[in-house]
């Protein structure tokens, strides 16, 4: 029963596993990782599963005028057979604002004078940033099957917007040992992505990832979890943003608020390194639960990552969860990176001014309140404080987001 409990205060809001944070980037995906990533949330004491509908509202709102994304997302799981269950998620995204063009701020453009035709200025030191708007519509299915301490989880998505389609499958296998106190978990997934033409892309173009997973959850104690995860992902193919642009200096500048930009050049190929290791201790005496996690990223860019996280789990009474949470990241820069380049008639192999691979640092914290009035609904609302700074001392502060996150969500039991 210890084992139960534990697992009721560490996963009280079973949607928080897919994370919506878009960081000020064009648009929200569905990945690999992301579809195989669960297995480290896996519990070492499996219950049965039970009938459920979820919804789930969420507000993402950047300040300035930036991105801004309302998330409406359905989720069901059934029991079909003793051994096996269908999962399914149904996601609508509404995106609009404004994004970094990848452009310095205008007062820091050398351009033709105003004598000679040019604009008057002053001009902002803000840097530059362009409106959008789309939608995204996703749907994933999954059906776990288990077979005495066998899982076995094919999980299949769809994602589509106006400019990006994605497919993907991912096969996660997972085997109880030592009385089911240990979990070894695998997982595979692949990306079939389709860029279509807009911004800097003139004609379609692809993208393929896969990512791999191997881990173990370990029972310490009868309240004490341990998870360690290593994966490896690999993309390929158009992997530019293709509403990123680079200022060369020598290019003849006729308006800095609307500079003439050349199109970003990534490599074609990306290697990804993570580790994970998170400790879930409960605490009886408080009626609550702790979690500390770390995750380590390298890359072939040349990005080092780190990512420490802790949330609390605490019960209040027999019918509420408050859980506060605290995330901080940060990872230096890309090989490539930099604001601006200095002569497009010697350009570097690969170049890129997007402010997401410049070496920063970012924080999240707030907290999520569970209250479950009866015993076949559970009501769940949070906020999260997202913000992002540079630590480069060289990219304009204006080009990093701060952002509010509201969060409002049911299940409903049957």
């Amino acid at each position: 029963m210890a084992c139960l409990r534990l697992w009721a205060l560490m996963n009280p809001f079973p949607n928080e596993l897919k994370s919506n944070h878009y960081r000020a980037g064009r648009r929200h995906r569905i990945s690999a990782l992301g579809l195989a990533a669960a297995l480290q949330l896996l519990p070492i004491c499996r219950v049965r599963a039970e009938d459920h509908v979820d919804y789930r509202y969420e507000n993402y709102g950047e300040e300035n005028h930036r991105i801004k994304v309302e998330t409406h997302s359905l989720l069901f799981e059934t029991r079909l057979k003793p051994w096996l269950s269908a999962k399914g998620e149904v996601v609508y995204d509404a995106i609009s604002g404004a994004s970094p063009t990848g452009a310095p701020p205008p007062s820091t453009i050398n351009f033709v004078p105003a004598e000679e035709g040019g604009p008057a200025g002053p001009f902002s030191n803000r840097v530059p940033l362009s409106k959008l708007q789309d939608t995204r519509y996703a749907v994933t299915f999954e059906l776990p099957a288990t077979y005495q301490q066998h899982h076995l989880s094919p999980q299949f998505s769809y994602s589509e917007e106006d400019d990006y389609l994605s497919l993907a499958a991912a096969l996660n296998y997972s085997i109880d040992l030592n009385q089911k106190n240990t979990t070894l978990n695998t997982g595979w997934a692949h990306n079939w992505d389709t860029i279509r033409p807009k911004g800097f892309l003139f004609s379609t173009a692809h993208k393929d990832s896969d990512d791999f997973l191997i881990g173990v959850n370990q029972l310490l104690g009868p309240a004490t979890v341990m998870t360690v995860n290593l994966s490896y992902g690999r993309s390929h193919g158009y992997l530019n943003d293709q509403y990123k642009g680079v200022l060369f200096d020598n290019d003849v500048q006729l308006d800095p608020v609307s500079p003439a930009l050349t199109a970003e050049k990534r490599p074609e190929t990306r290697n990804r390194y993570i580790a994970y290791t998170s400790l879930t201790q409960d605490i009886a005496p408080l009626d609550a639960s702790i979690e500390g996690s770390y995750r380590f990223f390298h890359d072939s860019y040349g990005i080092n990552a780190h990512t420490l996280g802790l949330a609390w789990f605490q019960k209040l009474g027999s019918a509420i969860v408050l859980s506060p949470i605290f995330r901080y990241y940060w990872q230096t820069e890309a090989g490539f990176y930099a604001t601006r380049f200095p002569n497009s008639a010697a350009r570097p192999e690969f170049y890129s001014a997007d402010y997401r691979l410049s070496h920063l640092q970012s924080l999240t914290y707030g907290f999520v309140v569970s209250i479950k009035p009866v015993d076949w609904i559970t009501l769940d609302a949070g906020f999260r404080r997202y913000t992002m700074r540079g630590l480069d001392n060289v990219t304009s502060q204006s080009a990093y987001p701060k952002a509010n996150i509201f969060t409002l969500g049911a299940r409903v039991w049957f």
